[in-house]
């Protein structure tokens, strides 16, 4: 078959100038789950095999994962997201057959389209007006228009158009596909384009081509953004009859329909169109579409975790490259006015304290208004109110009531959110399997529970005698879900993840670490973590224990000191060799943790025997359930370390030594303390009934033990300005170490929480 179109798609470089415009763009995956960061690992791979599929005839797309997305008032906008791979096809697809569909397009469309615009649409209707003189219009859109664009005429049209059978079939397949929504159901698509979908746009366009083409030959005044259009008449029956010409061609050839409110009126008595409000020749922000973007800018600002989300960055950079260049500066001020109001409100929520001062991020915030660009300071001090009014007293403190009832709620869903995070088995007779889309547990054949994959990120074993089945497994790799094996002393014994192999590149990064002193730098930053959080730890138990606990009071100012003295004496250790400058860090994070396990010996002194640290052969409650719980953490920080492609057996604090994962004890060194040391020292406080025999923790204090460790590790915590789980912060630091070896980053920065 002669088809020089499609025989371009499938050449690999095609293909590998569509994943770069991907890589860009670095949108939410599809129902493979796949990050763009996923399949950048193996691209030359993944595009040889999909050149090779397409060669083949074999290539099919996988379905679309359908979500939801707001649209106004109450109603929402249903997305079609792509796999990675398949969203290099559509866009190697685009990328071939745009230039010659943009061939046959007219002027009057202005959507989706190089060098043209929204706000290019709103300048023509300008023009139309007031240069040319039209001076009655209708302003139309067409009824839920890509999801009921019917396929056989648009199929029809594309195969007469498009002179190439290869990838006239794809674009069918694209537009076919059916789409699976969060519970894995499969839903057909029988008429409608899929937004989402790469070529969908350049669709669009297309098949409205025949409505264009009827307003530019009659010369009536005709502006098209997707499914938005303007229609004038320099006369009300001129107007009437391309209203009728327009309805015409939507209902008989197009097969689609007309919203209703579309009617003829005169452009003197105002109208709207694109957000902008046209009146006596000038334009400004419809007050419908300034109470969607204050809709808009709340829900953004709500998003994400930080107190200033990059979602609510790029709204106000959005409005910014639209609005910003049309509407009044007063508008454009009121809009101003609200970001600030909604970033005191979330301020006030995540730092209920700390509400008498300017935050210095605002600095960082994007205004709208020229004066206020111009006068950020002033701007920012006049609507964030620094002083309250003392006549607002009895407010204030009914609003600190309500907050305080907003965060217990919050936290109480967000609690039962992460109760489907993990699951932990700990008792023999256990049956794990799969059904659907859901894990089964059973016991001794009976079924226990039912928890759904989509919200599941770890299954852990803490017993022996527990079955799991094969397509458990399976699924568990396939929605990137790790099972941990841990024995009766809390070391893990297994780990099964998704197949992750480490990246050459960072591989050679961590060699390098060696000789550029890079390793030097880590070393000294993996031992003042550990420090700096032994001494926190005290500082948190220390605002509750102080009071009561006379020998610790007593002990504290030189803790704190030798403490702080210690992390000087580091910093202060020249480097001279690798193992030398090993030896000493490691005598120095001795001292420290002697130190440290000394003041736990003290807190605790009221509630049980502790001798000190001893880590194998415990045969004591406190460092049974402490290496119990180092056990758990040792597994999550594994998976970090092979998630961000690093070679676990390379470290630097730690020599390295054979195939032994030594960079996870590197890095296990900052979390200690938070991820366990503070939930055993919690659970002897509070006398829970804890026990072991002959080194080995009971069923009971095993089940409590890890229960709450998990539990730890699902808590949120305010983490470089952003609300983050306990397993993200470990992740994130993984990568942070990542970003440092490939030199992406200057520093690396040890998690160290407030206390």
């Amino acid at each position: 078959m002669n088809d020089p179109l499609f025989e371009t798609l499938c050449r690999k470089q095609t293909l590998y100038t569509a994943w770069l415009k991907v890589k860009e763009k670095n949108t939410v995956g599809g129902i493979d789950q796949k990050t763009v960061e996923d399949y950048a690992r193996n691209v030359d791979q993944y595009l040889e095999e999909l050149s090779q599929k397409l060669i083949a005839g074999t290539y099919i797309q996988q379905p679309y994962r359908e979500v939801f997305i707001p649209k106004k008032e109450n109603e929402k906008r249903r997305l079609g997201l792509l796999t990675v791979n398949d969203k290099v096809v559509q866009t190697a697809v685009s990328q071939i057959i745009t230039p010659i569909f943009e061939k046959s397009f007219l002027p009057v469309s202005y959507a989706y389209r190089e060098n043209k615009s929204a706000v290019k649409a709103i300048r023509q209707v300008q023009h139309l007006v007031k240069i040319e003189h039209y001076t009655w219009l209708a302003s139309c859109d067409i009824d839920n228009f890509f999801d009921n664009i019917p396929h056989a005429p648009l199929f029809g049209r594309l195969n007469a158009f498009l002179k190439s059978p290869g990838i006239t079939e794809l674009m069918k397949m694209f537009v076919m596909m059916g789409s699976v929504n969060y519970r894995k159901q499969w839903k057909n698509t029988v008429k409608g384009i899929p937004q989402g979908s790469v070529v969908s746009p350049i669709l669009a366009n297309f098949y409205l081509y025949q409505l264009d083409k009827l307003m530019m030959d009659k010369k009536y005044g005709f502006v098209r953004y997707a499914d938005d259009f303007i229609i004038l008449g320099k006369t009300e029956a001129q107007a009437n009859e391309a209203l009728n010409d327009v309805v015409q061609v939507i209902t008989k050839q197009l097969s689609l329909t007309l919203n209703e409110g579309s009617a003829v009126v005169p452009v003197s008595d105002g109208f709207d169109f694109l957000g902008i409000h046209f009146k006596d020749g000038n334009i400004d922000l419809s007050e419908t579409k300034f109470n969607r973007l204050r809709e808009k800018l709340h829900d953004a600002a709500e998003t994400g975790q930080g107190f200033i989300s990059s979602k609510l960055t790029e709204t106000i950079q959005g409005i910014a490259n639209f609005y910003g260049k049309l509407v009044s500066q007063e508008k454009l001020n009121k809009l101003d006015i609200e970001i600030i109001k909604l970033l005191k409100k979330r301020w006030i929520r995540l730092n209920p304290n700390q509400t008498n001062h300017l935050p210095n991020q605002l600095q960082t915030i994007m205004l709208l208004a020229e004066a206020n660009v111009l006068n950020k300071t002033a701007f920012l001090h006049q609507y964030w109110g620094i002083k309250e009014k003392s006549k607002d007293k009895t407010k204030t403190k009914k609003s600190i009531q309500s907050r305080e009832a907003v965060l217990s709620r919050k936290h109480e869903y967000r609690k039962l959110e992460s109760s489907g995070f993990d699951l932990a088995i700990t008792q023999p007779g256990f049956f794990l399997g799969k059904k659907d889309h859901d894990v089964t547990v059973k016991y001794q054949g009976k079924l226990i529970r039912e928890i759904p994959f989509i919200n599941l990120k770890n299954i852990t074993i803490l017993c022996d005698g527990v079955t799991l089945s094969s397509n458990l497994i399976k699924s568990c790799a396939e929605n990137k879900i790790s099972i941990d094996f841990l024995g009766d002393n809390g070391a893990a014994y297994a780990i099964i993840v998704n197949p992750t192999f480490v990246n050459a590149d960072i591989g050679i990064a961590q060699l390098q670490a060696y000789t550029d002193h890079k390793s030097f730098y880590l070393i000294r930053k993996f031992v003042t973590g550990k420090i700096n959080n032994q001494l926190n730890l005290i500082k948190y138990y220390g605002k509750y224990y102080l009071s009561k606990n006379q020998e610790l009071k007593t002990l504290f100012p030189d803790f704190s000191h030798k403490m702080k003295k210690l992390c000087a004496d580091v910093e202060n250790i020249n480097p001279q060799s690798l193992d030398e400058y090993r030896l000493k860090l490691f005598a120095v994070e001795g001292q420290a943790s002697s130190a440290y396990w000394d003041m736990v010996k003290v807190l605790i002194a009221n509630k049980m025997i502790f001798n000190g640290r001893e880590r194998q052969g415990a045969r004591d409650l406190v460092n049974c359930m402490l290496n119990y719980g180092y056990g758990i953490l040792y597994a999550r920080i594994t998976e970090a370390i092979l998630k961000t492609g690093l070679n676990p057996c390379l470290s630097y604090l730690h020599k390295p030594d054979g195939n032994r994962l030594s960079l996870v004890f590197d890095l296990i060194e900052e979390f200690r303390q938070q991820a366990v040391d503070r939930v055993v020292i919690a659970l002897i406080m509070k006398n829970k009934n804890l026990r072991e025999l002959n080194g080995i923790l009971d069923d009971y204090t095993r089940k409590t033990l890890s229960q709450k460790v998990i539990d730890r590790m699902n808590n949120f915590e305010l983490f470089r300005k952003k609300e983050c789980r306990f397993f993200e912060i470990m992740f994130l630091q993984a990568r942070a170490l990542v970003n440092f070896l490939t030199d992406n980053t200057k520093e690396y920065k040890p998690y160290n929480p407030k206390w």
